[in-house]
């Protein structure tokens, strides 16, 4: 474990893969919002049954929702800003699950949930979609594969359960506003364990 970012970024190994986590970063951000607007947006999807969205009526939570995300988001840099190999994992971890994300869309492209309340996020909505709302944003849940990264990431056992239920009423408040189905919330836990396993054994020796 590194004292300090300065002697962190004294390690080569280390540098090399946090330049290509800000690298990704960078990617990621100039091509989500080209991918959505001009390649998703156009692609027909399936709209799935599923009897776990039935049980709630539709309604709007996006404003808890963002209070959740953003809050533990901050909280936890806040809290591990001073770790640098717990950043580097979390950068690592973020963009393969995102790129994983874009894949995903492509292959699996699914129709929103009929009933759907469009989750408004007013940052996203003019920083990467350029469009009030984006509704095919499907498989899989990108807002519980983060907190999931976070989850599974975090080391201080308070700050680790609020972030866990959080993520539960994040992905309730998604199925009931029918924002996601119940399998896009299953597969961003699945695929968030995946990734930062296989971070911590690429960075075993750091």
């Amino acid at each position: 474990m590194f004292a300090s970012w300065k002697e962190a970024f004294q390690n080569k190994r280390f540098l090399i893969y946090f330049l290509l986590c800000v690298m990704g970063l960078i990617a990621f951000a100039l091509y989500l919002p080209y991918f959505f607007n001009y390649v998703l947006l156009h692609k027909r999807g399936q709209q799935l049954d599923d009897p776990i969205l039935n049980l709630f009526s539709p309604r709007d939570w996006s404003i808890e929702i963002f209070i959740l995300i953003y809050s533990c988001t901050l909280i936890f840099f806040i809290s591990n800003l001073s770790s640098p190999k717990i950043i580097l994992l979390t950068l690592q971890s973020y963009v393969l699950v995102n790129f994983m994300r874009i894949a995903c869309l492509f292959l699996f492209t699914l129709e929103a949930p009929e009933g759907i309340i469009p989750l408004a996020d007013p940052f996203l909505a003019v920083f990467a979609y350029q469009q009030e709302v984006f509704v095919k944003d499907l498989f899989f849940s990108g807002h519980v594969s983060t907190l999931m990264v976070f989850f599974l990431i975090e080391r201080r056992r308070l700050l680790k359960w609020i972030i866990f239920f959080s993520a539960i009423l994040v992905g309730i408040g998604l199925a009931w506003q029918r924002v996601h189905y119940s399998i896009d919330m299953i597969a961003a836990v699945l695929f968030s364990i995946m990734v930062v396993h296989l971070f911590r054994f690429i960075n075993r020796d750091l």
